[in-house]
């Protein structure tokens, strides 16, 4: 067993300024450190396996990166754990009596703290957008073929179709595995590419902007920067491509590095639109057609692709309008975690009798 794992301040994230970090010093100084309690994130999380084999007690499960898919709960039958998941969306997590789920709503607030801030992009009314696509799925490289198709790559549009692998446990991908058809969870979906859109990928990705200095980082997917500031001065509006496009709904860093910006964005995921709406932040309804955001992700392909260009002839003042709900929702965040610290206390006095 791992001191790292442990409800103390010997545990991984206890010095981290992060969300995860600033949840566990929250809690601990409510409960200070209990023994057989253990503190981990989605990312860092051992396996399965691993907990099943070498710990006891209760796992709690702070879910900021991803939601948990329900997977935990078919191997509790024969484990001496149980889990507390505090997570997004507390039906994708599943249900089993040793495992307790607690929802959050305004932790995505946290992205404040964590994205570096920016000076204002230029604004500008006009045709030409900013995507970035870094790290392959199905849906972005079915989106790149629709914009190819339609000679709109003239736009700033990256695809690198790989990540760095120190960290995240992704593999750099050859063209020929981002040609190959494959199905991803998070879209539910797999691409079909037209041969002569193949040639076309295999002689010119990846796609990449200039001064992307981020490349060199540790963590290629640069959750930490809007990018290059300069991106954003040359273009109209970004088109973000998000991580959940079916299943659940979930927003990452990627929605808010045009907000940062104060860029005006589309965002393009399992309606998302209406979660960022619902969280506060104005999304251009008035501007856009927003029926996709409901779409399977094929249609979305198709509508989006075909409704673009977009013109923002809007008050640039609502940009600045969206940075302060931003800054809003972090406090919001930091508001919330007193709230769910107080329904995992309940959790852990269930567990613990």
């Amino acid at each position: 067993m791992s001191t790292q794992l442990s409800l103390s301040r010997d545990n991984f994230h206890y010095k981290h300024n992060t969300p995860q970090g600033i949840f566990l010093r929250s809690l601990l100084k409510r409960t200070g450190p209990l023994r057989d309690v253990w503190y981990t994130d989605t990312m860092n999380m051992p396996s399965i396996g691993h907990l099943k084999k070498w710990y006891k007690g209760t796992v709690i499960v702070y879910c900021w990166w991803d939601p948990v898919r329900d997977i935990i709960t078919k191997f509790l039958d024969d484990s001496d754990l149980n889990f507390i998941i505090i997570t997004s969306d507390t039906s994708y997590a599943g249900t089993h009596e040793k495992q307790h789920v607690i929802g959050w709503e305004k932790q995505y607030g946290l992205h404040y703290d964590l994205i570096e801030s920016s000076r204002p992009a230029t604004f500008t009314v006009g045709n030409k957008f900013l995507c970035m696509m870094r790290n392959h799925k199905s849906e972005r490289i079915q989106f790149l073929q629709s914009l190819w198709k339609q000679n709109k790559l003239e736009n700033l549009i990256s695809y690198l179709g790989q990540v760095n692998t120190d960290n995240n446990g992704r593999m750099a991908r050859t063209i020929d595995q981002i040609i190959k058809p494959e199905r991803f969870i998070d879209s539910e979906f797999t691409h079909t590419l037209e041969p002569k859109f193949i040639d076309w990928c295999t002689n010119n990705l990846p796609l990449q902007l200039y001064e992307d200095i981020t490349q060199s980082i540790e963590r290629n997917t640069d959750f930490y920067t809007i990018g290059n500031i300069n991106w954003y001065d040359q273009t109209d509006y970004s088109v973000i491509l998000e991580t959940y496009w079916a299943k659940t709904i979930f927003i990452t860093e990627k929605s808010f590095k045009p907000i940062i910006a104060q860029h005006p964005f589309i965002n393009l995921g399992n309606n998302t639109t209406k979660l960022l709406k619902k969280l506060g932040f104005d999304v251009f309804d008035d501007v856009l057609n927003l029926e996709y955001d409901s779409m399977t992700t094929n249609e979305k392909i198709n509508f989006v692709s075909n409704m673009l260009p977009v013109k923002f002839d809007i008050d640039p003042n609502r940009l600045k309008q969206n940075l302060n709900k931003f800054k809003d929702l972090r406090q919001q965040a930091i508001d919330e975690q007193s709230l769910l610290i107080n329904s995992l206390e309940d959790s852990l006095t269930y567990f613990r009798t």
